[in-house]
């Protein structure tokens, strides 16, 4: 099992081009399992393919055996020679102090951490270790939020400066990968507990469906490939007409022609709304599809000085025939 999965994770690294000669990534790591066999896997193939390693271990206050966890990770780490970076943040008292839950401040914190460190280490990418197992679950939390196409194909190998070589990989073939070179990975008790609609998802929700049929990890992965590729042909039609529909931006404003998206089909025009809005705002938080739909329908109008505001969002103004302005 260990050299199959280093072949995986050393062909998902290659055929997607997650790291390049040269490179230096941060390696998230928490001791856990699949984290364990991430950063193995990466020491393992890092001389061949000619890469550094950098780990970032962050400790969230939460549990008891979190300091433990720390030092087998930091002994890991001196026992290798690969850089070991460390954070520990009180998570309860700042998602209180936020107001957000601890789940949210935690991956917030974590991802900041990582992000900092990469930019402090002239790093490349931040490695991290979600698996076959973690997508299933990411799809079937979209579907129960409601999602549209892409929210049917789940994590990618790469999104920004995250990069995942575990995401074909199976959780009990990483348990084994862990169990056969006696790594010995921490256990945290809190998956195992119903507390997060996630943990549900994955204890009671998969188990049942994979009763119905044992190949369902398998059928949802076959799946959100054949939609992935649908999805990535759509988004690469939106972009091309995209290029040609901005005809100014800077930061406070995006000058628009509208004209030449507003005879495409309804999907592609609800697509490049939300790429305008999104290259202004860096996020789509909290725009619903009617949102989408109004300014749809404030463009079809094309009445000068017609405006629609979302909040202290963004503006969207009809400037002249056939060009708009969002700021």
């Amino acid at each position: 099992m260990v050299e199959n999965i280093i072949n995986i994770v050393k062909n998902n690294i290659i055929s997607n081009n997650l790291i390049n000669k040269n490179d230096k990534v941060i390696v998230a790591v928490s001791g856990g399992p699949d984290s364990m066999c991430l950063v193995d896997s990466l020491y393992k193939l890092k001389e061949e393919l000619e890469f550094e390693i950098i780990v970032a271990h962050v400790n969230h206050g939460i549990r008891e055996e979190s300091e433990q966890e720390k030092v087998y990770v930091e002994t890991y780490c001196k026992e290798r020679n690969i850089p070991f970076n460390y954070l520990k943040v009180d998570i309860p008292a700042l998602s209180k102090e936020q107001k957000i839950s601890e789940e949210t401040c935690g991956r917030n914190v974590r991802y900041e951490f990582f992000e900092e460190l990469r930019k402090k280490e002239n790093a490349n990418t931040i490695a991290v270790a979600h698996n076959l197992n973690d997508n299933v679950e990411t799809v079937l939390l979209n579907i129960i939020r409601g999602c549209g196409l892409k929210g049917l194909t789940g994590m990618d190998f790469k999104f920004n400066n995250i990069i995942r070589p575990l995401l074909t990989i199976e959780k009990r073939d990483i348990l084994l990968y862990n169990k056969e070179l006696e790594l010995n990975p921490c256990f945290d008790k809190t998956n195992e507990e119903e507390i997060y609609l996630r943990n549900k998802v994955r204890l009671s929700l998969i188990p049942s469906l994979q009763e119905l049929n044992p190949n369902f990890i398998t059928n949802i992965n076959r799946m959100r490939n054949i939609l992935k590729e649908d999805n990535d042909f759509i988004e690469y039609y939106v972009e091309e007409i995209f290029k040609k529909v901005i005809i100014e931006e800077d930061d406070s404003k995006i000058i628009f022609n509208f004209s030449l998206f507003m005879d495409e089909h309804d999907s592609i025009k609800n697509r490049i709304v939300r790429k305008i809005i999104e290259k202004k705002i860096s996020n789509l938080d909290g725009i619903e599809s009617i949102h989408v739909l109004d300014i749809i329908k404030l463009l079809k109008n094309n009445i000068r000085g017609k405006k629609y505001i979302i909040g202290n969002k963004f503006t969207i103004e009809i400037l002249k025939k056939n060009i708009a302005v969002i700021y």
